[in-house]
């Protein structure tokens, strides 16, 4: 049985209590326990950098990555429902209102892709099998690091949407927007 997005989304929108999602500072804090989910990537390259190659860098790696994904499956399903969907869900699907989120997460999220790209390099200019270069990473090193590298690509939108995310208007709000129309 196929579910449609309404119905996933919905479903989603269930299981997620109402406090982690319901204020700007909840969000917030969603939204940075997000970005320490995805920090633990980053902890795993230096791990395996300092550690590795062999068993304890191995088995480091995996319960970062596992504790990794436990933590950002949870937040990033709250974000989901907390943006309604805006960066999941197919634009033809999304209001004006979403679809300007979308956009401005995108960008910012962009930039901030930017700036670790550009970290990224600077990085891979320092090493190289001569002595004169001070950098000498594992294989597996640069592995870890383009492999999260890659997952903040993807996340950070998410993480950017559910951090802009003004607080849904209240009754009152609604009200007293209803009466200046």
């Amino acid at each position: 049985m196929k579910r449609t997005e309404e119905e996933r989304f919905e479903a989603a929108r269930r299981g997620v209590p109402l406090f982690w999602y319901g204020t700007r500072r909840s969000r917030r804090l969603t939204v940075l326990l997000g970005a320490a989910a995805l920090g633990l990537l980053y902890v795993s390259a230096v791990v395996c950098w300092f550690l590795g190659p062999g068993d304890p860098a191995m088995w480091t790696t995996f319960a970062l990555a596992a504790l990794c994904m436990a933590i950002g499956a949870w937040v990033f399903c709250v974000l989901y429902v907390a943006s309604g969907g805006a960066i999941g869900v197919a634009r033809h699907k999304l209001d004006e209102r979403q679809l300007t989120e979308r956009r401005l997460a995108h960008a910012a999220a962009h930039r901030g892709t930017a700036y670790l790209l550009g970290i990224t390099v600077f990085l891979a200019l320092q090493m190289d099998g001569d002595a004169d270069h001070f950098l000498r990473l594992p294989t597996p090193t640069v592995f870890l690091w383009l492999y999260a590298l890659f997952c903040t690509h993807l996340l950070l939108p998410q993480l950017t949407a559910g951090w802009r995310l003004p607080d849904p208007l209240t009754e009152e709000d609604e009200a007293g927007a209803g009466a200046l129309a």
